[in-house]
């Protein structure tokens, strides 16, 4: 009877690691992808571009004028801001976007390999439980 619960004990350890070792491969394969995303994208700036417009206060009448861009964010710590040129506003919005995507993907990156690691770490959990299901004498 002993013999029989080690011998079940190996067969879960068994498909256990076979299970885990898919998922793993499934894993490293999505995390690739993310890498290979990130690593296309090759113009960012952080921050947000926002579209601006002044009143002019003529005597008798008030006029709109712009619009005018601003390249607002925080950088080590510090606020900048950054006059846009209009015809440059669509390109660097694009920037903008792109460096929310990487933001988005490096999490991504993390997560897949924050569970990588966990998986991994039963793995060897699993392998010591392998190696203590032999029976004894």
């Amino acid at each position: 009877m002993v013999i029989g619960f080690f011998a079940l004990a190996n067969c879960i350890c068994i498909y256990t690691l076979e299970r885990m070792n898919s998922s793993l491969d499934s894993l490293h394969q999505k995390r690739d992808l993310v890498l290979r995303d990130m690593q296309a994208i090759d113009q960012m700036r952080r921050g947000c571009l926002s579209k601006q417009f002044f009143k002019s206060a003529a005597p008798g009448r008030s006029r709109r004028r712009g619009p005018y861009f601003i390249l607002q964010g925080f950088f080590r710590g510090k606020k900048f801001n950054e006059s846009i040129p209009a015809e440059q506003a669509p390109q660097v919005q694009a920037q903008v976007d792109n460096y929310r995507r990487f933001q988005k993907l490096a999490e991504e990156y993390v997560s897949l390999s924050d569970e990588i690691t966990r998986l991994q770490s039963l793995e060897a959990d699993s392998a010591d439980c392998k190696k203590d299901s032999s029976p004894r004498s």
